[in-house]
């Protein structure tokens, strides 16, 4: 099959709605029910997974794991933060489960810690890469990008896929740009990464090149081609990794700048920002067709944290007039929403918020969505 080409450049000035309502069967409201117990009570999710059994969820501002029914009753705390056995003392960036082999993984600066998914200590992965980003692809293989600011002159992997004793299995740090230096160049923070749970795969996009790769479990690949045609400035900023300035400087608003992907079995999506807003864009990986959607967006969008955005913010809302950003878990379409959130899209009068979040209360905990798919 051809590799699905767009020319975003020339679609991004005809917008219209995508067409995720046509993927949704059916959609599940699960609010994550507080007790008399403190810990129930969440100030938001900067993390989360879903099986057939349990939601684990990592709080924005509490380092621990919070353990929750398929159906919002809360039941515990999974994992706390500590120098104990078998509790977590790192810095967490994300989680990931394994239904299948019945695997909890936590990730951190230093290593990988695992558990079962009934939150029994199994062991800890030292780093044999320092990662940004990375999942496991099979038991023994992870998939992982690079930090930034690491040129790859001085031995950065960029893009890898390791075997768990270390051994690199497909590597790809080969992105260069002739408005850059081979000694300078590395990955900035214009990136985007996504885990694809269908085929265990992780999606990847860099701000100086306009290809999409895939990484699996035997080889780094060209997923798609987005035609951004951005200014040299932006490329620069995209690829030079001693340039630290591109930390605050977010590009011109003329620059098209992928910030987040989801994948579903029909398409892959892209969140971007553009011309002093944001954008979601619909790549059809069988026919190439692409739509192009503006996001509705509070005035006050700056002061909002990452992890409201991360939330679902910012997404298309082609379903039911609600906006829609998350990832695919459990074989579902998985996202979580706050109460700050749903306030927010009151406050438009542009969003439509379902009946069954309309009582949601400002105290409450988050609620999960989930959206099967046809």
């Amino acid at each position: 099959m051809e590799m699905p080409t767009t020319n975003l450049r020339e679609l991004i000035s005809s917008t219209s709605t995508l067409a995720l309502n046509e993927e949704i069967e059916q959609v599940e409201y699960i609010p994550l029910r507080t007790t008399d117990n403190p810990q129930s009570l969440l100030d938001g999710a900067a993390g989360f997974a879903v099986t057939s059994k349990y939601i684990y969820v990592y709080p924005v501002k509490e380092q621990r794991i919070a353990l929750f029914s398929r159906q919002g009753e809360f039941i515990r705390t999974l994992i706390t933060f500590g120098q104990g056995p078998g509790e977590f003392n790192d810095m967490l960036s994300d989680i990931q489960v394994d239904e299948k082999r019945n695997k909890l993984y936590l990730f951190g600066v230093s290593g990988i810690w695992e558990y079962t998914l009934e939150g029994e200590y199994l062991q800890k992965h030292e780093y044999k890469q320092q990662a940004l980003f990375q999942r496991f692809l099979t038991a023994d293989r992870l998939g992982a990008v690079a930090f930034p600011y690491m040129p790859f002159s001085s031995g950065s992997f960029g893009l890898g896929v390791f075997t768990l004793a270390g051994d690199t299995v497909a590597m790809k740090n080969d992105f260069h740009s002739s408005e850059v230096s081979s000694e300078k160049a590395g990955f900035t923070i214009r990136l985007a990464s996504a885990f694809t749970p269908m085929d265990n795969s992780i999606l990847f996009k860099m701000g100086a090149n306009d290809t999409v790769f895939r990484m699996t479990e035997k080889m780094i690949e060209p997923a798609c081609v987005l035609q951004l045609n951005n200014s040299e400035k932006e490329i620069r900023m995209s690829i030079d990794a001693t340039d630290f300035g591109s930390m605050q400087n977010f590009g011109s608003s003329s620059d098209l700048i992928i910030s987040d992907m989801m994948e579903t079995p029909s398409c892959i999506y892209f969140r971007l920002r553009y011309d002093e807003g944001h954008f979601v864009v619909s790549l059809n990986k069988q026919s190439g067709k692409t739509l192009v959607e503006r996001c509705v967006q509070p005035a006050d969008l700056a002061t909002l944290s990452d992890a409201n955005l991360l939330c679902g913010m910012l997404g298309t809302r082609s379903y039911r007039n609600f906006p829609i950003w998350g990832r695919m878990e459990s074989g579902c379409l998985a996202q979580v929403v706050t109460p700050y959130e749903l306030s927010l899209y009151k406050e438009t009068g542009k969003i439509t918020v379902p009946d069954a979040l309309q009582e949601v209360g400002e105290d409450d905990n988050p609620i999960v969505i989930l959206y099967h798919l046809k």
